[in-house]
C-alpha cells in the first residue's frame, strides 16, 4: 500500500540515550503531543518514498525494442549497480476493497493474470544484460494481492525471474510478498518458503466486524491467527500487519480492541496508515458513506490511543506510521542507523538500484525514476511492442540529489549533518537553504526539530512529523506549480 506525545526533553534526559538506544526507536511517551499540535500538522502532505515525488514525474520513452537507444537515461546507470531490489506489481483481487487506492484489478477470470505474468517475464527481459550477475538482495511482491496466484503460477514467476536476475535467498536477503488472509492458504505457505520467501506482511485493516462490513473486507481474527502461527511454523522470519486509523464506523474504543487482537498476535511489525477518503478520485470510494469517515479529531484521538497501546505493549516506534518488536531486524537497523525507505516504507534492505516489473511498477536508480504504464492495456501492448513499458519519470540533477539525500536521512536517522551539505555545495548552509530554514521555524518553536550549530535534529516528538519536516525541503512542493493533491499526515 502506497505508501499517518514524544517527550520533548533535552537529549540528555532522553530515556533511550540513557538505555543506549538510537533515538530512531526510543520509548513513546505522549504527556507533551496535544491534538491542537497534531492539528496544526495533520495536513495533505507528501509520504516521500521517492524525491522528487512520482506526481513531479515527466513523460520518458525507452524507444523501440530491448536494445533501443536510452542515452542519458536513469536506467543506464543500472550497469554500475552491485546490489538490488527487485519488486513486481501483482494487481489482481478477487473482491473489492472500497477503501482501496491501489492499481488493482476485480476479476475471478483467473487467465488474465496468468496472461499477465508472461508480460511480466517478457518485461524482465528487457533488464538482462543491464543487470546481469547483480545479486538481488530484496524481492517484493506487493498488489493488488499477490496471493490471488495460485501455486503454480507463484513458482513459475520466481523461477521465471531467476532466469533473469541473480536471486540469492537466504538469511542475507529479504524476499517479502504481500497477502490477504481472507485468500492465503496453508498450503501457499509451504510454496513461498521452498521459493526462498522469509517475510509475509498481511493486510489487515481492523477486525471490527461493523467496520470489515464498511470497506468490504470481511476476515475474522482466528483465520489471521491461524495463518500467523502457521507462517511461523514454516520459518518466516518477520511477519507484519496493515492497519488503518480513520475508517468508517471507527472509534477510538473500537480501534483499541483491535489493537489488543493485534498485540495478541504479536507480529513482528505494523504499518499504522491514516485512510485518505478521496472518492473524487477513487472510484472505489463512492461506496462508502461519508458520514461514517470519522472527524479528524477522532482520528488523532484514534492514532494516539493505537500508539499508546503498541508501545505500552513493547513496541518501538521507528516512524511515520512503522512500529516493530525490538528483536526484529528493522528495529536493529534502525539502533545501527542503517534504516533505509523505499516504494514499500523503511527497509532494512537498501539496494543501489530497483528493478519494478509490471503495471505502473517504478524503479530507479542513482540518476533518477522510472515508471511503467498504469493501466493493462497499455502496458501490455508496450510490452508487446517493445519489451519494455516505461512511460514516464525523473532523470535527478545534482539539487535533486542533494535533496534526495536530506530528506532521507531526516525520515531514516533523524539527523541532517549541515557539514556535509558544505561538503557536496561549497555554500554555507544557511545560505543555500535559506528559505527552507524559515519554512522550519514553526516546527522548531514547536519542539519537532533542533536547529543546532552542526545539524538539524528530530526530537523524540518530531518522529510523528517527518513528513512535515521533509517538506520543508522539497523545492517543487513549494515551487509555482504545487500541482499534487496528497494524504494527510494524521
Amino acid at each position: 500500500m502506497d505508501e499517518n506525545s514524544f517527550a520533548g526533553a533535552d537529549r540528555a534526559s532522553d530515556p533511550s540515550v540513557s538505555a543506549g538506544l538510537s533515538p530512531a526507536i526510543s520509548p513513546l511517551t505522549t504527556p507533551e503531543l496535544s491534538t491542537a499540535l497534531l492539528g496544526r500538522y495533520a495536513g495533505p502532505c507528501p509520504r516521500y518514498t521517492s524525491y522528487p515525488t512520482a506526481d513531479r514525474f515527466a513523460a520518458m520513452i525507452a524507444g523501440e525494442g530491448s536494445t533501443a537507444n536510452s542515452e542519458g537515461k536513469p536506467w543506464d546507470a543500472l550497469k554500475d549497480v552491485e546490489t538490488l531490489s527487485l519488486y513486481v506489481h501483482i494487481p489482481f483481487c478477487r473482491s473489492l476493497c472500497y477503501f482501496c487506492a491501489c492499481n488493482k484489478v476485480i476479476t475471478r477470470q483467473y487467465g488474465l493474470a496468468s496472461s499477465y505474468l508472461d508480460r511480466v517475464l517478457e518485461e524482465a527481459r528487457w533488464y538482462r544484460e543491464r543487470v546481469a550477475g547483480v545479486p538481488v538482495t530484496q524481492l517484493h511482491l506487493g498488489g493488488g494481492t499477490p496471493t490471488y496466484l495460485n501455486d503454480s503460477d507463484l513458482t513459475r514467476l520466481v523461477h521465471g525471474l531467476q532466469e533473469v536476475f541473480n536471486l540469492q535467498p537466504g538469511d542475507d536477503a529479504e524476499y517479502s510478498i504481500e497477502a490477504d488472509p481472507r485468500v492465503l492458504e496453508v498450503e501457499t505457505l509451504d510454496t513461498l518458503r521452498g521459493l526462498g520467501f522469509n517475510r509475509l506482511s498481511m493486510g489487515i485493516q481492523d477486525f471490527n466486524p461493523d467496520v470489515q462490513r464498511a470497506i468490504n473486507r470481511i476476515c475474522p481474527p482466528e483465520q489471521v491467527r491461524a495463518l500467523t502461527h502457521a507462517a511461523r511454523e514454516r520459518g518466516f522470519r518477520s511477519i507484519s500487519y496493515d492497519l488503518i486509523y480513520g475508517l468508517p464506523g471507527q472509534d477510538v474504543a473500537s480501534l483499541e480492541r483491535t489493537i489488543d487482537t493485534v498485540i495478541d498476535l504479536a507480529p513482528d511489525r505494523i504499518a499504522l496508515y491514516h485512510y485518505a477518503h478521496l472518492p473524487h478520485r477513487f472510484k472505489a470510494q463512492r461506496l462508502i458513506s461519508s458520514d461514517l469517515i470519522p472527524s479528524p479529531e477522532s482520528k488523532i484521538a484514534m492514532q494516539l490511543a493505537a500508539a499508546r497501546r503498541l508501545t505500552d505493549a513493547g513496541y518501538l516506534f521507528l516512524g511515520v506510521d512503522h512500529f516493530s518488536r525490538p528483536d526484529d531486524p528493522m528495529a536493529a537497523a534502525a539502533a545501527r542507523g542503517q534504516l533505509a525507505r523505499n516504494f514499500q516504507g523503511y527497509t532494512l534492505m537498501p539496494a543501489d538500484a530497483l528493478v519494478g516489473l509490471g503495471a505502473s511498477a517504478i524503479s530507479y536508480s542513482r540518476d533518477g525514476y522510472w515508471q511503467n504504464h498504469h493501466g493493462q492495456k497499455e502496458y501490455a501492448s508496450a510490452i508487446a511492442t517493445g519489451g519494455q513499458a516505461i512511460c514516464r519519470g525523473w532523470q535527478l540533477d545534482d539539487d535533486d540529489r542533494l535533496r534526495q539525500w536530506m530528506i532521507m536521512e531526516l525520515m531514516c536517522h533523524l539527523r541532517l549533518d549541515k557539514r556535509a551539505i558544505v561538503l557536496r555545495t561549497g555554500v554555507p548552509f544557511e545560505q543555500y537553504f535559506a528559505a527552507e530554514l524559515e519554512r522550519l521555524q514553526p516546527l522548531i518553536a514547536d519542539g519537532l526539530l533542533r536547529d543546532n550549530v552542526d545539524d538539524l535534529e528530530v526530537t523524540e516528538r518530531g518522529r510523528w512529523f517527518l513528513r512535515n519536516i521533509a517538506a520543508a525541503f522539497d523545492r517543487y512542493l513549494h515551487g509555482s506549480d504545487p500541482q499534487a493533491q496528497y494524504s494527510r499526515v494524521l
